[in-house]
């Protein structure tokens, strides 16, 4: 997922490619290594109009199962007219939060914050949930550990 990520960025990449050694081959009767299913969370952050909507829905483009959810649909009209009211502004963060806490109840990735996210207090309450939603309802063994 993490290269299709990529190539929504127009097969731009800020990492320096290297290349793997191959992997030793398995023992007879060994079955394929299973992959482990992650969850994903995209915090999008930039100022207004720099592409983070644009972004947001090639990756949806690219992840048909991905989710989008900005707080600007709180000011969204029925007619779809656009009227925001710094008022609200609090209530739509809320809002916002809960569609997306929801969505990772229900299993759904990805799932795309597509915010202004400026600031650290501003991603927090995503991070937050993402831990508390997405990760099992048991304690960790000794040998285990959270990612």
């Amino acid at each position: 997922m993490e290269e299709s990520f990529l190539e929504s960025f127009g097969r731009l990449s800020l990492q320096q490619t290297k290349t793997r050694p191959s992997a030793p081959p398995r023992p007879c009767g060994t079955p394929p290594r299973r992959h482990s299913f992650r969850k994903h969370l995209y915090l999008l952050r930039g100022l207004p109009g720099s592409g983070k909507t644009t972004l947001a829905r090639q990756l949806q483009h690219d992840f048909p199962r991905a989710l989008i959810f900005s707080t600007d649909d709180f000011f969204f009209t029925e007619d779809g007219a656009y009227e925001f009211n710094p008022d609200f502004l609090e209530e739509a963060h809320e809002w916002n939060q809960k569609r997306a806490r929801k969505a990772m109840r229900n299993g759904i990735s990805p799932i795309i914050i597509d915010n202004t996210n400026l600031h650290a207090w501003e991603m927090k309450p995503y991070a937050v949930m993402k831990k508390h939603s997405w990760s099992p309802k048991r304690k960790n063994t000794p040998n285990e550990r959270t990612v």
